[in-house]
């Protein structure tokens, strides 16, 4: 990677990881995506009941493949069910939870769209420990910058690998559509951690999901 875009990289990931902390997330820099197992093999508890949110970043750093072979926690698995919105549910009360995040701000929040509002409602609330997985293209400056990101980038290519007909796979950009397919419903910003360290922000130096 060019030297002036790492040197780039790295002047975001600390702005953005001191503003985390600052804002009661708490927060791990890694180099690649080759290091997130790892990191999770190290802090995620034996006998600990696993969730996952849906999520690209999660698929190329093996995460689901790694916890469907762990043997010493109990992953709620929603891909391999006949009752997947149990499964879901289950990921409401697990200790803990796995996802990424549509953007981050460089003024620590983050910011999401969701099509059930099952990612959303445990990244808020219920998980005793959420770990969100994010690569260096989901910085973004402020929440303008968030919400753009999600309308022209995130919501068009989710809906291209859903196989979802709706107008922004057309027009290339979201039109806040109000089709019965349509998968952004609920939109969150969270703004700052309300019990501190819940959510750990872990920050990777590769281009990660859309």
């Amino acid at each position: 990677m060019d030297k002036g875009f790492m040197k780039t990289i790295d002047k975001h990931f600390e702005i953005c990881s001191k503003n985390l902390l600052n804002n009661q997330f708490a927060v791990d820099i890694l180099e690649s995506k080759e290091d997130v197992i790892p990191f999770l093999e190290s802090v995620i508890e034996n006998g600990s009941s696993v969730g996952v949110g849906g999520s690209i970043t999660l698929d190329q750093c093996n995460i689901v493949k790694w916890l469907e072979k762990k043997e010493d926690i109990d992953y709620i698995d929603r891909y391999n069910t006949d009752d997947r919105h149990k499964a879901m549910q289950g990921h409401l009360t697990c200790n803990v939870y796995i996802t990424s995040s549509n953007a981050v701000l460089l003024s620590g929040g983050l910011y999401n769209v969701d099509g059930t509002g099952n990612r959303v409602s445990a990244l808020t609330y219920g998980p005793d420990k959420v770990y969100v997985i994010v690569g260096y293209n989901k910085i973004v400056s402020d929440l303008d910058a968030a919400i753009e990101r999600v309308e022209r980038h995130a919501a068009v290519a989710n809906n291209f690998r859903l196989n979802k007909d709706n107008p922004c796979t057309k027009t290339g950009k979201c039109v806040l559509c109000n089709t019965p397919s349509t998968i952004c419903n609920t939109y969150v910003y969270t703004r700052r951690c309300y019990a501190k360290d819940r959510i750990h922000v872990v920050l990777v130096k590769e281009s990660l999901g859309y």
